[in-house]
């Protein structure tokens, strides 16, 4: 196990988990709780995107501590067990020989750490854009070169670090950098108010774009129903087994 803070009330976890590791694919989420032997919060597990993978079996988790459950996360040390549920739910699928644009919102960008390295190494142009409030909450620029192979273009609302704005403007380019050419998948996973602009730029853009949704989960296997996205069709789509990737124009995006 390894417990390294990133950045302001965030943390990088790597846990040994051979089988996940050995079966996930990109996009895919474990569900991660302590069991009936450790009665303190949280009682139900918590869903956490595969963030990485190593060949040695160990599986990486970006967490970011809102809560009690994600504080006990972060306070893990050498030697502490946790219980791990995957990996679960649809991932992320590339076209062949097409550019991937990655677009991540906050913790929005673990999915794409495991992405990025891996694509680029099977050969895919993959540009990784990545957007916090500000450089505080910003994730360690060189592990995610170390771990993608590249670094991000990086966008801070408030300007404090790389380009000032949302990331969202990184999709009609940085500078002089052309984003949307050579018919690319774009793919995002962050707030639902980011994704949302994405979905609506998409329908009237026509590029392909497949979202990771971000919802509270309390079994991650289609049970508890507590996930449930408005699908395009006006019927209720669970998160965890019919998600958490969806193609934009499936998902059903107000106002």
């Amino acid at each position: 196990m390894k417990v390294q803070h990133v950045a302001e009330a965030t943390w990088w976890l790597e846990l040994e988990s051979p089988d996940i590791a050995r079966r996930a694919e990109w996009g895919q989420f474990v569900m991660i709780g302590f069991g009936v032997d450790h009665l303190d919060p949280p009682f139900l597990p918590r869903p956490f995107s595969v963030g990485w993978r190593s060949e040695e079996g160990r599986v990486g988790l970006l967490v970011r501590v809102f809560g009690a459950g994600s504080r006990r996360l972060a306070s893990l040390r050498v030697g502490d067990r946790a219980l791990l549920l995957g990996p679960l739910g649809r991932p992320f699928h590339l076209a062949p020989g097409k550019p991937v644009i990655c677009v991540a919102g906050g913790v929005g960008l673990a999915p794409f750490l495991f992405l990025a390295g891996e694509a680029r190494r099977d050969g895919y142009d993959v540009r990784l854009l990545y957007g916090e409030g500000s450089a505080d909450r910003v994730f360690d620029p060189a592990l995610i070169e170390r771990l993608t192979g590249e670094a991000p273009v990086v966008w801070t609302e408030d300007g404090s670090l790389g380009h000032p704005g949302r990331v969202t403007d990184g999709v009609d380019g940085a500078g002089d950098q052309a984003v949307l050419v050579g018919d690319p998948t774009v793919l995002a996973c962050g707030p639902a108010a980011m994704l949302r602009a994405l979905a609506g730029r998409s329908a009237r853009e026509g590029f392909r774009l497949q979202v990771s949704v971000e919802e509270h989960m309390g079994c991650g296997v289609g049970t508890c129903q507590g996930c449930v996205v408005p699908g395009a069709d006006s019927r209720w789509r669970k998160a965890c087994t019919e998600g958490p990737v969806f193609d934009a124009s499936e998902l059903a995006w107000s106002s």
